[in-house]
């Protein structure tokens, strides 16, 4: 990899001890990719959660942090592992929640936001098209590439924390204009998607295009940036994907033609058969939930009250759980505005700057969870400690709910 003079003096630690080791992760996996230089980086979204990182993380973290390392470019952060707030009213064992502190401890030291969320593009981190950004969220990359037009490849935990302290990243994959033609076309020949159906086209648009780059037409007009949010967090869980192109949505992209690049491509369309056989793959029992999961990735302020409308006039039945995860932007705006009081009227519960997804679930004394979700549905089913059932949210509310 080619280095200017002004980067080869950090590598030498000319600049502290934070920046070289940054510099030796950066270039180590730049080599690796086959990247020619590092280029400038507009921002960063690390991640700091306990339940993926574990000890190594910490440890990582810290040693940056006590080495002096800042952030060399605004940085946001994935939802943590606990309610930042109210972690103990939720169950969270307390040495689990002791660990987590301490990665809090150590992103706060680096100078990172405090904005612990997986839909940072939606409350405070905000870049425009062509810039290039090192995001470590697989959800938010798919949602960065392809409907904001700007540029950043699914950075891996370690690197993104050398992203954020240099402004810069290895320029490969998704920085680079040849890698970002659609090499595979999806149709939707389905009417009225409900928001299980985008979770589920994403999905099968994962499964389907593997490392290829696919586009993907047919949607409706009304179509609004929550449900791309969902399928591109569908897609991504399902495979590798990092990007979408939706034509007459995606920046550039005002056709399947210019997508592909003029090129012909495969075109394979989506039915509801194919929609189907997603929800049975993602079902993985009919047992009763102990919890309700929504909000993965996190809900909007206006999905949020989306939700305050559907549950108005119900109440959750005894034994029954529902949890609803937010950004604490969101969770503050839903707090004065009284969609909160609105939601917690029917029993279910708010909570802030954490997910199902990367909670301790099961040690929180959840065995069998319900969603709406087909990224929290395949991510925690593959870790096999807890069953996941996959259901849209008017038949989640018709079952919980009287």
């Amino acid at each position: 990899m080619h280095l200017d003079s002004a980067q080869e003096k950090l590598f030498r630690g000319e600049a502290g001890e934070a920046k070289q080791l940054a510099m030796e992760i950066a270039t180590k996996v730049g080599d690796a990719v086959g990247a020619d230089s590092l280029v400038p980086i507009k921002s960063a979204h690390v991640l700091a959660h306990y339940s993926s990182l574990h000890e190594a993380g910490i440890e990582v973290l810290e040693r940056f942090a006590n080495a002096g390392g800042k952030f060399g470019v605004p940085t946001t952060v994935d939802p943590a592992s606990i309610d930042l707030e109210n972690w103990a009213s939720f169950g969270i064992p307390e040495e689990f929640a002791r660990k987590q502190l301490r990665l809090c401890q150590a992103y706060a030291k680096l100078g990172g936001i405090q904005c612990w969320t997986c839909v940072q593009y939606q409350v405070c981190n905000f870049p425009k098209r062509g810039e290039a950004v090192a995001w470590a969220e697989s959800s938010s990359v798919v949602f960065a590439n392809s409907i904001i037009g700007c540029r950043s490849n699914k950075i891996t935990a370690g690197l993104d924390i050398a992203c954020a302290i240099l402004g810069l990243t290895p320029e490969f994959g998704m920085l680079k204009d040849e890698n970002r033609v659609a090499n595979l076309a999806f149709n939707l020949s389905i009417d009225r998607p409900s928001d299980l159906d985008y979770r589920s086209i994403g999905f099968f648009i994962g499964r389907k295009a593997a490392s290829r780059l696919p586009a993907l037409g047919g949607l409706p007009g009304n179509v609004t940036s929550d449900d791309l949010k969902h399928l591109g967090a569908g897609a991504a869980a399902a495979g590798p994907v990092t990007m979408i192109h939706f034509p007459g949505i995606t920046p550039g992209s005002p056709s399947l033609n210019a997508a592909a690049g003029g090129e012909h491509v495969e075109k394979i369309d989506i039915t509801r058969s194919d929609l189907k056989a997603v929800e049975e793959e993602l079902n993985q029992t009919s047992e009763t939930p102990d919890l309700v999961a929504l909000g993965v990735p996190h809900l909007s302020i206006t999905e949020l009250g989306q939700l305050a409308k559907a549950l108005k006039g119900r109440r959750l039945k005894t034994g029954s759980k529902m949890y609803a995860y937010t950004s604490s932007q969101s969770y503050d705006m839903a707090t004065r505005t009284g969609i909160r009081a609105d939601i917690e009227a029917s029993g279910a519960r708010l909570s802030q700057s954490t997910d199902a997804e990367i909670s301790p679930l099961k040690g929180m004394g959840f065995n069998i969870v319900l969603t709406n979700s087909a990224k929290l549905a395949e991510i925690i089913s593959a870790e096999g400690e807890v069953k996941m059932r996959y259901a849209s949210l008017s038949d989640i509310l018709s079952e919980v709910t009287r």
